[in-house]
């Protein structure tokens, strides 16, 4: 039965509840937190250990640790998208990594909001089932997926208001499965959310586009 509201995913996006514009005074605070050592940019080990140690605090030991190892899948997406969004603000390490600056910390506190859903309504449709169960592996089939159908416009009307997930129907399966191998991957999926997102204009969509983040340098 399709459900209105999903507990971790809720607290995921309250903890992390500083990404728009006229919050840039609670993200500075935070961002002295995530740079706990000073050095001016995250990797993502870094970013990674943050959302733990920023969950932990606040929900405690077991279910911080619950729901960071929920939406962790998700994490290096968001890092990616924004660390890929701002090259301008990239600092490349001795190791060739590239790292979240401060100008690009906005970016990924809304990337990470964004894939967390992405991924709880991707986790809806692997293995038919609410969560993460031993029956996901990380890929959606086309039968997975037209089973689901219901449940991914219902998370569009209800928790996950993006507009793939409002419009979605069978054919959107050969739309996010780009290499024609018959099944869609998070990357995929994500991708798919996305672009119709930015085709849509819409807010998420406005944040999805951004070149550089430079206001918060």
């Amino acid at each position: 039965m399709a459900r209105d509201t999903h507990p971790e995913l809720t607290s995921f996006l309250h903890i992390f509840n500083y990404g728009e514009r006229h919050q840039q005074s609670l993200r500075a605070a935070e961002w002295s937190r995530w740079d706990s050592d000073g050095v001016g940019y995250l990797s993502l080990a870094k970013v990674d250990s943050a959302i733990m140690t920023h969950l932990v605090s606040k929900l405690g030991h077991y279910q911080g640790e619950k729901v960071w190892r929920r939406f962790r899948p998700s994490y290096i997406r968001a890092f990616t998208f924004a660390k890929d969004v701002a090259p301008v603000g990239h600092v490349a390490g001795p190791d060739g990594d590239s790292y979240i600056t401060k100008a690009e910390f906005r970016l990924l506190i809304s990337y990470l909001r964004h894939h967390a859903t992405w991924f709880e309504v991707f986790a809806l449709v692997d293995g038919n089932s609410d969560g993460t169960t031993e029956d996901d592996d990380r890929r959606i089939s086309r039968e997975e997926w037209e089973a689901n159908l219901g449940e991914v416009r219902h998370a569009g009307s209800t928790f996950a208001q993006y507009v793939a997930f409002r419009t979605c129907d069978e054919g959107s399966f050969d739309v996010m499965d780009a290499d024609g191998k018959g099944m869609v991957l998070l990357s995929e999926f994500c991708t798919w959310v996305e672009k119709a997102e930015i085709a849509a204009g819409t807010p998420a969509g406005a944040d999805l586009k951004i070149g550089d983040d430079a206001d918060e340098k």
